[in-house]
């Protein structure tokens, strides 16, 4: 097969599959004669095919022919050859890329800014702010993402630049490459955007700010009196991060606010700083709302506050009609605030509870609280009628590294008669686990996974892209808000069972899904990078579809600041 013909074969298959086939075609000592034919008179899969070959030749007859390929008709070929002169030093390829700058179309003048940045990113940086004033809506917009994404040296000037603009669009996105930057001076900017007449600008501002610890409660509480849920709800996400209970008077407030998302936000608010003053409407919402998702986040709360009055009213959620209902109450009474007789109460619902997923929270819950009736209620669960409370059982003392945990599982071995808790019997018991090598690393909160005290985390479903991706807040407590990448905020309770997630969002049935979150290795040159996390979900409990999904957490280290006033 001749260099062309080799050339046109690997342009017809996808990329991954033609590897081998494509370092055979770098190969050919002819291939640069070749690439300069097919980029004459070659279609555009074929031109990109030897784009892509000469990027990686990085020679001076390769560059030069990518030179040449930025004149293409078309626009994918160009954007192309941008990307094949990213690594050279050329002057002449430095001019090329400065004409090809004002090419027409936004992902050509895209790669070619990336180009430019990855070649001299202070001389880029100076370029893109000279420019500015005078560039294109789609220019602008795309002198911000690329200064936000290679982190280039003068991009507060840039985002100076972006907030003047008369584009909402392009200010928001100027608030995004502010948020990235950690100068104090961008505080200022950020405060002076709260008052932007785009309500997008505003709650970008809001959301960059809410999450600077320098930034006081002062400047988030007046905002609670905002028009705007959104505001409202950002607000508060701001004075919960804060802990101050100063706030706490202006957050009551929204208790009986109209919108049902609001008042959940406030609910938890008030538990999570601890509202004390709060706790007599906490009760009257508890005794009248019908709402289970509301209704839960009320029992969390209470549970946070801690009253006798609290605790009273939360002795009879664990008899309360609704399983999800119970399973919240559950969770409230294995706090280590909880009575003298939560146990007692906890292990006497084990054997009773008529709902298997119930009776299985508490046992797991039980088992993962530290007390010594922790092993009690998992040899209750292991004489559980429902299979599935078993196998939670049998998977928790698979874990257990003591002789007496394998004891109770061998004796149980003998009598259970269901095959999928056989199974789980058999993993549970493989010799091969009791070796050293217990497998899959320990779960870890999706609110903190690093381990480093933060009370939220931000998931992100393409870092890379950050900010136009869908953005996921787990917050410790239950709280969760996704934020789509159409700027749609969604407002969930989450609770976690052993493996399974669970979400409930306002007025809709709970969906549920396995899941696992794992370290992910460092990269090269990483140092002392922040730590970061991969979640992966078995289905998309977000939108509610079949698909699995994967977020990515990059969690920051912990902070200087204390956290806030305590319990």
């Amino acid at each position: 097969m001749s260099t062309s013909e080799l050339l046109r074969w690997v342009a017809t298959k996808a990329t991954r599959s033609t590897r081998d086939d494509f370092d055979a075609l770098l190969a050919r000592t002819d291939f640069t004669q070749v690439a300069g034919q097919v980029l004459q008179s070659g279609t555009p899969p074929e031109k990109r095919t030897a784009l892509r070959g000469l990027r990686e030749l990085e020679t001076p007859e390769a560059r030069a022919l990518a030179r040449l390929a930025l004149r293409d008709d078309a626009a994918e070929v160009r954007a192309m050859a941008a990307g094949a002169l990213t690594h050279s030093r050329d002057e002449a390829d430095w001019q090329a890329l400065l004409v090809a700058l004002d090419d027409a179309d936004a992902s050509v003048q895209h790669a070619v800014m990336d180009a430019l940045a990855r070649m001299d990113p202070a001389a880029t940086s100076a370029l893109l702010l000279e420019r500015f004033g005078h560039a294109s809506t789609s220019e602008q917009l795309l002198a911000l993402i690329t200064a936000q994404r290679l982190r280039l040296p003068d991009a507060v000037a840039l985002a100076r630049q972006g907030l003047a603009s008369p584009t909402a669009t392009t200010r928001s996105a100027a608030i995004s490459l502010l948020a990235r930057q950690t100068e104090e001076e961008t505080d200022g900017l950020l405060l002076q955007a709260l008052t932007d007449g785009a309500e997008d600008v505003r709650v970008e501002a809001l959301r960059a700010l809410s999450r600077r610890v320098r930034v006081p409660t002062s400047v988030f509480v007046p905002l609670l009196s905002s028009a705007t849920a959104q505001v409202q709800e950002l607000a508060l996400q701001a004075l919960v991060l804060r802990r101050d209970t100063s706030a706490c008077a202006d957050i009551a407030r929204l208790l009986e606010a109209p919108s049902p998302s609001l008042r959940r936000s406030a609910i938890f608010a008030t538990g999570y700083i601890r509202c004390t003053g709060s706790t007599p409407t906490l009760l009257e919402l508890l005794a009248r709302t019908r709402a289970e998702d509301e209704r839960v986040d009320l029992i969390t709360a209470l549970s946070h506050l801690g009253s006798p009055e609290a605790w009273a009213a939360l002795r009879g959620q664990l008899l309360d009609p609704a399983p999800r209902i119970r399973r919240a109450a559950v969770s409230a009474w294995t706090l280590a605030t909880a009575p003298r007789d939560a146990t007692r109460l906890l292990l006497e619902r084990l054997r009773e509870d008529p709902d298997a997923e119930v009776r299985m929270a508490i046992a797991l819950a039980l088992a993962e609280s530290g007390r010594r009736e922790g092993a009690r209620a998992l040899h209750l669960a292991l004489q559980d009628a429902a299979p599935e409370v078993r196998r939670m059982a049998v998977r928790t003392l698979g874990r257990d590294t003591r002789a007496e945990a394998h004891q109770a599982l061998r004796e149980h071995q003998a009598t259970e008669r269901d095959p999928e808790v056989l199974r789980e019997l058999a993993t549970a018991l493989d010799p091969r686990r009791a070796s050293g090598n217990p497998g899959a690393p320990a779960e870890r909160p999706l609110f903190d996974p690093a381990g480093t005290g933060q009370c939220v985390a931000e998931w992100l479903a393409s870092p890379a892209h950050h900010p136009a991706t869908d953005r996921v807040y787990f917050y410790e407590g239950g709280h969760l808000q996704h934020l789509d990448a159409h700027g749609q905020l969604h407002a969930l309770h989450y609770t976690v069972t052993g493996d399974q997630l669970h979400l409930q969002a306002e007025d809709a049935p709970e969906r549920r899904t396995a899941f696992t979150v794992a370290p992910m290795p460092p990269t090269a040159g990483d140092g002392d990078a922040p730590h970061r996390f991969r979640l992966e979900l078995a289905r998309d409990v977000l939108t509610g579809t079949d698909t699995p999904r994967a977020l990515f957490c990059v969690q920051p280290e912990r902070p200087d600041t204390d956290s806030g006033n305590g319990d």
